[in-house]
């Protein structure tokens, strides 16, 4: 009986060690899988969907998440006439609709939608009515628009910037021209 205490004290000490560094890598593994997948679940799927007809745009965003802030900035080619905000004031709130440019019938302006405290699964809708040119004018840019949101996780505030092709709709890289003036004669 003595050599078989002595020998399980023996394997006991030796086994004790691997068995904490063993539980501690375990323990940190699982912190970071949670955390990982926390960070998953928490980060927002945004999906915003833009319609160009004749002389208005249709916009849709659907956010899978809540959202503090979604900023949508559309170029339209034309003068814009009007902006229909589609939504309940408990889905969301609109604080600003803005118009970048001049707005004039042969312009290039953009329109910016400030969407707050957006509540998840809630289809969005915006109209847009705007003048078209008359010409046919290709202006760099105009054929994309940027969203952007933010959303509270971890006790800080995280923003995603996207830029997406208002022809296909999917997303795109940011285009790295930028037109400081021009002329046009004729």
């Amino acid at each position: 009986m003595l050599p078989l205490t002595i020998l399980s004290r023996c394997w006991d000490t030796l086994i004790k060690p691997v068995v904490v560094v063993i539980a501690a890598i375990g323990a940190l593994l699982i912190n970071f899988i949670v955390d990982f997948a926390d960070q998953k679940l928490s980060t927002p799927t945004v999906t915003v969907k833009i319609e160009k007809g004749d002389n208005e745009f249709l916009i849709g965003a659907i956010t899978s998440n809540p959202l503090e802030l979604l900023a949508i900035d559309l170029p339209v080619l034309g003068k814009i006439k009007n902006v229909h905000d589609n939504n309940s004031v408990t889905d969301a709130r609109t604080s600003i609709k803005k118009i970048v440019g001049s707005n004039a019938p042969m312009s290039q302006n953009n329109i910016e939608i400030y969407i707050e405290n957006i509540k998840p699964k809630i289809n969005l809708e915006f109209k847009v009515l705007y003048e078209p040119v008359l010409q046919d004018i290709f202006v760099a840019g105009t054929d994309r628009y940027k969203i952007s949101y933010s959303w509270h996780h971890g006790g800080e505030q995280k923003t995603h910037i996207k830029w997406i092709s208002l022809k296909t709709g999917q997303e795109v890289e940011k285009l790295n021209v930028v037109v400081k003036g021009a002329r046009i004669f004729n």
